[in-house]
């Protein structure tokens, strides 16, 4: 008779200890998933995808092993924790930095995240159906002047199995939803590119939900609007931020750089910092895995710990970092769950759910107010950070002068870069409004995970714009 998932990850826990392990986890995980992609009309792609494997990870004389499987047996379980033991002992002639874990409280529990239809509720052909008239609504809010449509739209479910040697077990079902819409127009001179998406836990509601209105017709208007805008000056400006440039700021500027690794391996700004005044006193930036219905929340993270609401800046004040069972040992503190693991084949890590900057009590019209000459940001949709430099660029989709104190004309090609601690230093009003609508993937180290990203309207002065006109 076949073992359970449960079973396994179980034996090979107690199998661990009984070999000399001080510590070891397992985890199953199974994931189905589909995809479509309907592009200048033409529905190009329809894809499927199942896996199904598992992981063991040891602690053996201080130093980690881990191996992985795409199966789940007890063969195949067996295998993976003779090469875990096998690594985590020749390791031990040669790491210097000797590991060091907090010994977590067990858990046992159910988890179960899926929204109101299950993936497979939706037969694959609607879903190509719904995506196709998505498509065709934004080609044709586009004024003739489309040259590429793109839509599509994925959904999942996962189910990961979680036992480790300390009487954690812990089974989570997840279901995740995306759909994107990214229209390209031209007016024979230029081209232009808007992009809108929506990301949900849950299933095929999302197309169920969303109008083409929302979607790939405010996508196609907004590509149509910027072929009249003009190029972006270049220079130094007091700039208000959207929130979804100032959930930018947050993710990729502040929220990698205390992720604790990095902070224990040197990498980060913030190394040695912890108490200091590092932002405006307006500034409170949170990372919180607890919102309901979030897509970057969940229950436990990939190493069993309950996921929490995690206070990084408060008041100007760096007060804390995200951590996993190594790192808060290393720094002495309370685990918080930000351990996460991209599929069976893959290690937990430290990693952000969702980051965002706490609402202020400043109005929108008051922050524009006194400003002669600046821009308004908007449309937050991609940034890099040179995490050790403390330096970051933001790339925004949209843009407004602000002159004499009102919004002016439209932008276009515009982006910014700074030192991520002037920038928190130099915001001097911080909103009293908060949107946290970015849901996607955030990369690391080749594993992705669910984030979202937001907060208020802030402004920010002094900050350099990179654009074509003085």
């Amino acid at each position: 008779m076949t073992q359970s998932a449960e079973t396994i990850v179980q034996q090979m826990c107690d199998e661990a200890t009984r070999r000399g392990a001080s510590f070891a986890d397992a985890r199953a995980v199974e994931t189905v998933a589909d995809s479509v992609l309907v592009q200048d009309t033409r529905a190009n792609k329809l894809f499927s995808s199942a896996g199904f494997g598992m992981c063991v990870r040891v602690l053996v004389d201080h130093c980690w092993g881990f191996a992985s499987t795409d199966t789940v047996s007890r063969a195949g379980a067996e295998a993976c924790l003779n090469e875990a033991l096998s690594l985590a002992r020749a390791s031990a002639r040669f790491v210097e930095e000797r590991v060091e874990i907090t010994t977590p409280q067990p858990y046992v529990d159910s988890v179960r995240s899926v929204g109101r239809l299950m993936p497979e509720e939706m037969p694959a052909a609607e879903k190509v159906r719904r995506v196709i008239e998505f498509e065709a609504a934004g080609r044709s809010a586009a004024e003739g002047r489309i040259v590429n449509s793109i839509v599509s739209y994925s959904d999942g479910r996962q189910v990961e199995t979680l036992a480790n040697t300390l009487g954690t077990r812990i089974r989570t079902e997840t279901c995740r939803s995306v759909l994107a819409a990214q229209m390209v127009v031209s007016d024979g001179n230029q081209l232009q590119r808007a992009v809108e998406h929506r990301a949900i836990v849950g299933g095929p509601e999302l197309l169920l939900d969303t109008s083409a209105d929302a979607l790939s017709v405010r996508a196609a208007r907004k590509a149509v609007d910027l072929l009249s805008a003009r190029k972006c000056p270049a220079g130094n400006f007091t700039v208000i931020f959207h929130p979804s440039i100032t959930g930018l700021l947050v993710h990729e500027a502040l929220g990698h750089n205390a992720e604790a690794d990095a902070v224990w391996a040197g990498q980060s700004l913030l190394e040695g910092r912890m108490g200091q005044q590092l932002a405006a006193e307006a500034v409170t930036i949170v990372d919180d895995s607890t919102i309901p219905g979030a897509y970057g929340s969940f229950r436990y993270d990939s190493e069993g710990t309950p996921s929490s609401r995690r206070v990084i800046i408060e008041r100007g004040r760096l007060v804390s970092l995200l951590h996993s069972l190594e790192t808060a040992a290393r720094f002495a503190v309370a685990p918080n769950g930000c351990a996460r693991a991209d599929g069976y084949d893959s290690k937990p890590i430290v990693r952000m759910s969702n980051t965002f900057m706490e609402r202020g009590s400043v109005p929108f019209e008051e922050m524009i107010r006194g400003i002669e000459r600046g821009i308004y940001l908007q449309d937050g949709h991609w940034g890099y950070v040179f995490v050790q430099k403390g330096q970051f660029i933001c790339h925004a989709g949209r843009a407004n002068m602000i002159e004499h104190g009102r919004i002016g004309e439209p932008l276009r090609d515009v982006s910014i870069s700074s030192l991520t601690l002037d920038t928190l230093r130099n915001i001097d009003a911080v909103g009293d409004d908060f949107e946290m609508e970015m849901p996607g993937t955030c990369g690391k180290d080749g594993q992705g995970a669910p984030t979202d990203a937001g907060g208020p309207h802030v402004r920010v002065r002094d900050i350099v714009v990179g654009g074509h006109e003085a």
